[in-house]
């Protein structure tokens, strides 16, 4: 393959807190063209669940999301803690906000969330036989209201526009075409 990746000749930190990371890189092309001040976002991986219940419902969430300022359709989810395997967040991460377990959790190609500008993976998992055995631990900034759906209310949502998190349209495309390769 003649694609080469950049030289990153230095970096400077803007901002590192709790929510974010970002960097600012001064990068050679492989063609010597040099960009000053490339920025770089460094967020912590995080976990996408698509969790299927006996009679083959998909549970969503649905929650605020202050950036686009909506209500919005999702899959249940969060970030991966330092040191984590993404297979356990994915099971603290769905007990925790919808007090559901599962009998496997099923890997599902992991996608960056934006490869352009940030360091990140989304990793996608199918949490099979999944069911409520526990009220939902949420943290202090959810509020999280969840349901099982039908795969047919899962496709009219997506296409009311009502799921706003574009990774998660493209890990649950992902779950089900795997599941009905199974």
């Amino acid at each position: 393959m003649s694609i080469k990746p950049w030289k990153i000749l230095s970096s400077e930190y803007l901002i590192q807190d709790r929510w974010m990371t970002m960097r600012a890189d001064r990068c050679e092309l492989p063609n010597g063209v040099v960009l000053d001040k490339y920025y770089v976002r460094e967020n912590p991986d995080f976990v996408q669940i698509v969790p299927i219940n006996a009679e083959g419902q998909i549970l969503i969430v649905r929650q605020y999301r202050h950036g686009p300022q909506v209500i919005s359709t999702e899959i249940p989810g969060g970030l991966v803690d330092a040191g984590e395997d993404p297979v356990d967040a994915a099971k603290r991460e769905l007990l925790e906000e919808t007090g559901c377990v599962a009998d496997r959790f099923e890997a599902v190609s992991p996608l960056y969330s934006n490869p352009a500008r940030n360091t990140n993976q989304a990793h996608t998992f199918i949490a099979h036989n999944a069911r409520i055995v526990q009220p939902p631990q949420q943290e202090d900034t959810e509020h999280i209201e969840f349901e099982f759906v039908s795969r047919e209310e899962v496709f009219k949502l997506i296409d009311a526009g009502e799921f706003a998190h574009a990774l998660h349209v493209a890990s649950l495309f992902l779950a089900l075409r795997r599941l009905d390769n199974q």
